[in-house]
């Protein structure tokens, strides 16, 4: 398996060249309801050290995507430093063209998906 970059551009996940096992998305989940890359699950950047982990035990490797990619790029190095394979969406969701999925955002804020 060749090594994954840290950054992954946009069109690498549209073609299919890259698949990651797991989207995970750090917006605010305001943000992420009006529209995020098909699949993607949230988990605010304020909560990701906490829920990451056990989100992520089972995946081979992960996508960190926010709104232009900085924190994104530094929750992926933080992942990798813990032994997860993790990269971030270069230019976040500023960068994609893909094809956006939309979700009711819950009645319930103190419910986790």
């Amino acid at each position: 398996m060749e090594t994954l970059s840290l950054e992954v551009p946009a069109w690498s996940i549209e073609c299919g060249e890259h698949c990651p096992d797991r989207v995970v998305d750090i917006r605010q989940p305001e943000t992420f309801h009006r529209g995020h890359l098909p699949g993607a699950v949230n988990v605010p950047y304020e909560r990701f050290q906490l829920d990451a982990p056990e989100l992520l035990q089972d995946c081979s490797w992960a996508l960190v995507v926010d709104s232009a990619g900085a924190r994104a790029a530094e929750m992926a190095i933080w992942l990798r430093s813990r032994g997860q394979s993790a990269a971030s969406l270069e230019g976040g969701m500023a960068a994609w063209r893909g094809q956006l999925e939309r979700t009711q955002a819950s009645t319930d804020s103190g419910s986790k998906e």
